[in-house]
């Protein structure tokens, strides 16, 4: 035998003891990693609940890889997954937590909702009828089926499996927030308000039902409340980037657009995937005249994690801004080579005001006045840019020739209207709304030309027109906004009305 070979086994012992920790200290890391299990799922729950699934995610999922028997780490490791939208890592943890615990509800309804969100239709399906076999009456397997059924076009079959779901358990705040959207897809405002006012009486303080509570409101027009609803989602759940979210949509359709554009970055900066912020963001951009950088947040990092809608949307918006800054590049040579027409000096005037520049626009606006406006539709455009770069006066001063040469519309006299009332003409704003009325007008025209004829016999102390306008403006089904504010009007006059469904497109 060699040397070397001789010395084998006496080396193979060494390394051996040098390798092999003592009994106590195997003990003790044991202990350590126990405990760091349990104050890493601690920490995951903590995040989760204040709306942070990427944090939640980091704890949870160490949880979960170091103690691969444990469910409670399976579980919350898959729900933060899934918030966070890795779906791949949240399917396998949840069908982890689902082979440990098989009967255990709350993990096997999140399996169902990964595999939803994941496309897997089948497997959802699946997942869902499994929990119904453990419990007939669990309402949320109810609402994961409706959601399904969303989501092959079936919304008929969708509200019939949230009756049930309702039917189960009426205090399922979920299936009620769930039906209002769906309600809201539909433009159901009314319904979707019922809905989610009930989810959020059940569920008072829970920053999903107040998020989708504001997301209805806003689509509703009431921008008051989905303001409110809004901050008390972030004050339930600080962290929440859907929450912070949702109250930059609220604050870019207020017209806040500073404010906006630091909620949809905080947004961004909790959950850079989401692309609710991402759109709110580069609308912003936009109308700031920033159309670059617009552009440039619209490109997502990961489409993978996009549903086809999102994907879609994003998409329609990129196409939007592409060619908002190609036709403000294309015209702007145009009109500095002296070469566009009063019909191009407003095309671009009203590019230059969406993006932001109102200074320009009103010049632009100018120089096509004064190269003549040989058509009543140049007019109208015109005046309207104007208009809304508060140049008021100027605005009427060309709006006026149309209404005397006997061509303006129902449109250009319920804007004479308001034009007239906002430069202090009551008098002439109160004919030109009378004159929209016997037009003929759209009905959007005479919601309209009615609440402004009821502002200014609000406002010359006459309550018995405001009440008849108000009363007539009523019967017209106005947007949900436009009737809470003419009731809310009828009141204060000493005259209550019934809460009765508004329908109708915002004037």
């Amino acid at each position: 035998m060699s040397i070397r070979l001789a010395r084998l086994p006496l080396l193979a012992a060494a390394l051996t003891l040098i390798a092999a920790p003592a009994p106590r200290a195997v003990a003790e890391d044991a202990a350590w990693l126990r405990e760091e299990v349990f104050r890493r799922i601690d920490r995951g729950v903590a995040a989760l609940r204040a709306g942070d699934p990427l944090a939640a995610e980091e704890d949870a999922c160490w949880a979960y890889r170091r103690a691969l028997n444990n469910h409670a780490a399976a579980w919350y490791c898959g729900r933060a997954a899934l918030g966070a939208r890795h779906f791949d890592l949240a399917i396998e943890a949840l069908e982890l937590a689902v082979e440990l615990q098989p009967k255990h509800l709350g993990s096997g309804l999140d399996l169902g909702r990964a595999y939803l969100a994941a496309g897997d239709v089948n497997r959802a399906r699946a997942a869902f009828f499994r929990l119904l076999g453990i419990r007939r009456d669990y309402s949320p397997a109810y609402v994961g089926l409706a959601q399904l059924a969303e989501r092959t076009g079936d919304d008929e079959r969708a509200l019939e499996l949230y009756a049930q779901a309702i039917e189960a358990n009426p205090a399922d705040a979920f299936a009620r927030l769930r039906r209002g959207e769906l309600h809201l897809r539909r433009g159901r405002i009314d319904d979707a308000l019922a809905d989610i006012r009930e989810a959020a009486r059940l569920r008072p303080d829970d920053a999903e039902i107040e998020i989708g509570l504001a997301q209805v409101l806003l689509r509703a027009g009431l921008l008051d409340e989905a303001l409110g609803a809004a901050r008390a989602a972030l004050a339930i759940s600080p962290a929440s980037p859907v929450a912070h979210a949702v109250l930059a949509a609220v604050f870019a359709r207020k017209g806040a657009l500073v404010e906006a554009e630091e909620e949809a970055r905080r947004a961004l900066e909790r959950h850079p995937v989401d692309p609710a912020p991402r759109l709110v963001l580069a609308e912003v951009l936009g109308r700031t005249g920033r159309l670059d950088e617009a552009l440039a947040v619209l490109e997502h990092p990961d489409e993978s994690v996009l549903t086809p809608d999102e994907r879609a949307a994003l998409e329609r918006e990129r196409a939007r801004w592409s060619a908002r800054r190609r036709q403000i590049a294309e015209l702007t040579a145009r009109v500095e080579a002296g070469e566009a027409g009063a019909a191009e000096l407003l095309v671009l005037a009203e590019a230059e005001l969406e993006t932001g520049r109102a200074g320009r626009a009103v010049e632009l606006a100018r120089r096509a006045v004064e190269a003549g406006l040989p058509e009543p539709d140049l007019a109208r455009r015109a005046a309207r840019v104007l208009g809304r770069a508060g140049r008021l006066l100027e605005a009427e001063r060309v709006l006026a020739p149309l209404v005397d040469a006997g061509v303006a519309g129902p449109v250009d006299l319920a804007n004479l209207g308001v034009i007239r009332e906002r430069t202090g003409d009551p008098d002439g704003a109160a004919e030109a709304y009378r004159q929209a009325l016997a037009a003929s007008p759209p009905r959007r025209v005479a919601i309209a030309a009615r609440a402004g004829l009821a502002r200014l016999a609000i406002d010359r102390g006459d309550a018995d027109t405001a009440r008849e306008q108000l009363e007539a403006l009523l019967a017209l089904g106005p947007p949900t906004d436009v009737a809470a504010r003419a009731r809310l009007a009828l009141e204060r006059l000493g005259r209550p009305v019934a809460a009765a469904p508004a329908e109708g497109e915002a004037p």
